[in-house]
């Protein structure tokens, strides 16, 4: 149901998601509205808001094997990486943690663990790609809601290749927009970012997109994703660093490179 700002009050459920021109999320659906909520969106002078009549559809049992599984294999890639003296994750482990079980609280991330799972190679490079990302929202200074958005779109974003990690599938971005526009409970931004993460940021990638074109999630998220491939294939972290770099202006937008940077294990 469509309600004009002035008839907003807290306790009434958003049903949609608005971002703004970046593509941030300024208010998502299925929050709560509060007094603070709706001075934001006066401040951004939105003017109606989508508000919902229904009952959520309940979620998945949060002991549901997929969702244990995801807990406990986050856990130990944390470990890892922290362990391995790759990405400086001592400071934001706990937030990135909690982050992803509210993620993991979500109805559409359960089935989609539920019903499309990952082979094992798979699954470890999307959660590794959302570990990377979610510390480099945390060093940017995304607020909780952004991060939970950046973090279910790193999760998500390689959902096109199906059940296997097949590097080379130049059309796994669009199979999985189509993928996930099938589902009207997963927002445009989550799809689009699915969609955007191979694009280059000065427009030489499979489709065109340039600069400011590409959602800011998607220009971070490639990064994240980008090391993380770079290590699959044997690279030590600093010849990763030293590759990803090398692209800054071309293939990434500088100023996520030195995002990047920021979060590198200081040695």
């Amino acid at each position: 149901m469509e309600t004009s700002l002035f008839e907003l009050k807290p306790g009434m459920i958003v049903s949609q998601t608005i971002c703004d021109s970046k593509g941030l999320i300024l208010i998502a659906r299925g929050i709560v509205l509060t007094e603070s909520y709706i001075k934001r969106l006066r401040n951004f002078r939105i003017q109606s808001l989508m508000i919902q009549v229904e009952a959520n559809t309940p979620s998945l049992p949060a002991n549901s094997p997929a969702v244990q599984h995801t807990i406990h294999t986050l856990t130990t890639l944390c470990k890892s990486l922290e362990a391995e003296k790759k990405i400086d994750l001592q400071a934001n482990v706990f937030k990135i943690e909690q982050i992803m079980y509210a993620i993991l609280e979500r109805p559409f991330i359960q089935s989609f663990l539920e019903i499309d799972p990952q082979n094992t190679y798979l699954l470890l490079h999307s959660l590794r790609t959302t570990i990377i990302a979610l510390n480099m929202g945390l060093y940017h200074g995304y607020d909780y809601l952004n991060l939970e958005y950046l973090g279910m779109c790193a999760l998500l974003h390689d959902c096109g290749m199906g059940q296997e990690f097949q590097e080379e599938n130049a059309e796994h971005t669009l199979l999985g927009f189509d993928k996930l526009r099938q589902n009207l409970d997963i927002d445009m931004i989550i799809s689009l970012v699915c969609l955007q993460h191979h694009e280059c940021f000065d427009g030489s990638g499979p489709l065109g997109f340039r600069r400011l074109q590409i959602t800011e999630f998607a220009r971070l998220i490639t990064v994240a994703d980008h090391y993380d491939r770079l290590m699959m294939k044997n690279n030590s972290p600093r010849q990763a660093l030293i590759k990803i770099a090398g692209s800054s202006g071309s293939r990434f937008d500088p100023y996520m490179v030195k995002l990047f940077e920021a979060t590198f294990e200081k040695s």
